[in-house]
């Protein structure tokens, strides 16, 4: 396992370890929950440590591990809810947020933005990120710090402010997925968009007809700088400008989307956007 943590972190973690191998709850688990727990709370600071009780901390991350016992790849698991002491071992004051996924950027930031959104505030975050075998069903194998041939999942526990309503848990809980889903293919067609941005800069600086020249180096010089690291590119769509006797569109190009602005897979079909007066005649 890379890197070292402070003593008194290792002591607390040892401690839940250690209720691990008598809690009921381990008796389920996909993997055995000692060596689990040692990677899932590595990351956590002392202070949450010593806020919980072993027995309940050992509990939690059983919970986590058997719902994240199956799981293909590009999909992501999510559960919003109230922990029952009879049905999950343990319980808190707070309602609990599960979520394994592929490992990939922004998926602290966005967990928090969703959240509070919502109107919840998040109270513990525990977000390890761990080397996962699975086999071809999804069936987990292995999960730990570091494995030769593990690929990275996050394993995000979440505490929120207590919602008993169950209609509110499924919504948060839909939102969530749908933002993870987000994420996902903004991350996933990230190295294209750029490339887009890129090629609208050379094709800035080779000149528009009808545009003068330092319009369009000043255009080209601006997504040059974007591109370098100072934005974050969600989405991509080109489009072609279909002229009219009053009105122009501008025509989305069939499966040029990227990002956010992907189409299919239950994501919105693009229409035509109308253009009049002065925007119509810029466009033109």
């Amino acid at each position: 396992m890379p890197g070292t943590i402070p003593a008194a972190r290792q002591h607390l973690i040892d401690a839940i370890a250690r209720q691990s191998r008598t809690a009921r709850t381990a008796r389920d688990t996909p993997l055995p929950l000692g060596p689990f727990v040692q990677a899932y709370y590595r990351g956590v600071d002392e202070a949450d440590l010593r806020a919980g009780d072993p027995g309940a901390l050992a509990a939690a991350a059983a919970s986590h591990l058997r719902f994240g016992a199956v799981r293909k790849p590009g999909r992501a698991l999510v559960r919003v809810f109230n922990p029952d002491l009879s049905r999950d071992g343990w319980q808190s004051p707070r309602t609990v947020v599960e979520v394994v996924t592929d490992d990939m950027p922004f998926l602290v930031d966005s967990l928090a933005v969703v959240l509070n959104g919502c109107g919840l505030s998040i109270h513990t975050m525990v977000h390890p990120v761990l080397a996962v075998r699975r086999d071809r069903a999804g069936r987990l194998a292995a999960a730990a710090g570091e494995l030769a041939d593990g690929k990275p999942e996050s394993w995000q526990h979440i505490e929120v402010d207590l919602t008993r309503d169950a209609a509110q848990l499924e919504q948060v809980r839909a939102r969530i997925e749908t933002t993870l889903d987000d994420v996902r293919v903004s991350v996933e067609d990230w190295p294209q968009m750029l490339a887009g941005a890129r090629r609208i800069a050379d094709e800035l600086r080779d000149g528009l007809p009808g545009v003068g020249k330092a319009e369009t180096d000043e255009a080209a010089a601006f997504v040059d700088w974007l591109a370098g690291n100072h934005f974050t590119f969600l989405g991509y769509r080109e489009y072609r400008l279909a002229r009219g006797a009053s009105v122009d569109r501008l025509v989305p190009v069939a499966r040029s989307g990227l990002g956010l602005l992907r189409t299919g897979a239950g994501r919105p079909r693009p229409q035509p956007t109308l253009l009049k007066g002065e925007v119509r005649r810029k466009a033109r």
